[in-house]
């Protein structure tokens, strides 16, 4: 580059040009990395079912340019200082606060571009749990996740700006532990209940829809599933609202989930004496002509006991969805009365047999 240094015959001029071509280059190299990123990423990222990655990917290439020109900058800026006197002060403080103004630039980018992928995730993961059927969760947890991403990131970009000045940042982070611990105590049960929210979030134990029974003998359907606490809708169309605190403390049966397949079980007792394949046949076809119980698993009945005054024996089928099974058993237990008192079959009442013992 000597013939560049003798053409120009300045010094400063050559460094200011060296300055100008570095930024150019940078601006032009940002186009060729956009164009490989997104080469790469349309020959990996499509052979992933989410979408995700792709708006990662969107999140990167809007802030490559940017990114590339910053980083051009800074090394023009270095460029230029090599010809600055060193008792020229106020070119030298020009410099550095340029350089100043540059890094805070690059943080706040750098902040830009980690709360752009992170509200992707959120929204995806949102979008995903809104799909299953928590419609209300994503207007309801999206602006406060993004809202804490923003503060938490933006206080991080702070701490490093001004780490990087020099100023003492123990004060602040004591001031900040201080504050915070404060809101912790006074707003305990509030913080306990909206952690335990996310922790259903995250381990998603029941859904919307489903149909789950408590400890208490509490059964209902979620009807809501919110930032503090879980409705439920119960079989007297009562709302019950439960502190999520207390939801992820207690034992939780989910009748929906992994299936939505729910056993209909039916149990008669008939007179002894009976021939129990002729009950067995009597079972298994009220239950094969019934519209909503399930050829496969197919049904079975079971000699399950021997009382008293009665044997026991249990019918077992399987319909395709929790809310059908009252009805289903329901309809079955009439209709196996009817059968019984059809085909002569005894359902007996308890009794006792008492023998008096005469007098000597």
């Amino acid at each position: 580059m000597e013939w560049l240094r003798t053409m120009v015959g300045s010094d400063l001029m050559y460094h200011l040009i060296l300055a100008i071509v570095i930024v150019a280059v940078f601006y032009l190299l940002s186009g060729v990395v956009r164009k490989t990123l997104r080469f790469i990423g349309r020959k990996v990222f499509s052979r992933t079912q989410t979408v995700l990655d792709d708006k990662i990917l969107a999140v990167l290439l809007a802030n490559v340019t940017p990114l590339m020109l910053i980083v051009a900058l800074h090394i023009a800026v270095r460029e230029v200082r090599k010809v600055v006197m060193p008792g020229d002060e106020t070119a030298g403080q020009i410099l550095d606060y340029a350089d100043s103004l540059l890094y805070i630039v690059l943080v706040l980018l750098a902040v830009k571009i980690l709360v752009g992928i992170f509200r992707e995730i959120i929204d995806w993961y949102l979008e995903r749990i809104s799909a299953e059927g928590s419609i209300n969760l994503k207007m309801t947890l999206g602006p406060l996740t993004a809202k804490g991403v923003n503060i938490l990131v933006g206080l991080v970009a702070i701490i490093v700006i001004l780490d990087h000045f020099g100023v003492n940042i123990g004060n602040l982070l004591v001031s900040l532990g201080v504050g915070s611990l404060a809101v912790a105590l006074a707003a305990q049960d509030t913080l306990a209940n909206m952690i335990a929210g996310f922790v259903i979030l995250v381990d998603r134990p029941f859904r919307v829809g489903d149909r789950i029974e408590l400890a208490g003998d509490q059964i209902g359907d979620v009807q809501e599933i919110g930032l503090r606490s879980t409705k439920l809708l119960n079989f007297d169309n009562n709302l019950i609202i439960i502190p999520n605190a207390d939801m992820v403390k207690g034992h939780i049966v989910n009748y929906a989930y992994p299936f939505n397949q729910m056993r209909v079980v039916l149990k008669v007792g008939v007179a002894y004496g009976t021939n129990p394949e002729k009950v067995r046949a009597i079972l298994l076809r009220l239950a094969d002509a019934h519209p909503d119980i399930l050829k496969d698993p197919a049904p079975e009945v079971f000699f399950t006991a021997m009382d008293d005054s009665a044997i026991e024996f249990t019918l077992m089928a399987r319909v395709d969805a929790f809310s059908k099974r009252f009805k289903t058993e329901t309809h079955l237990r009439e209709q196996a009365y009817l059968a019984f008192a059809k085909e002569g079959i005894e359902i007996p009442f308890p009794q006792r047999v008492v023998h008096m013992k005469a007098n000597a």
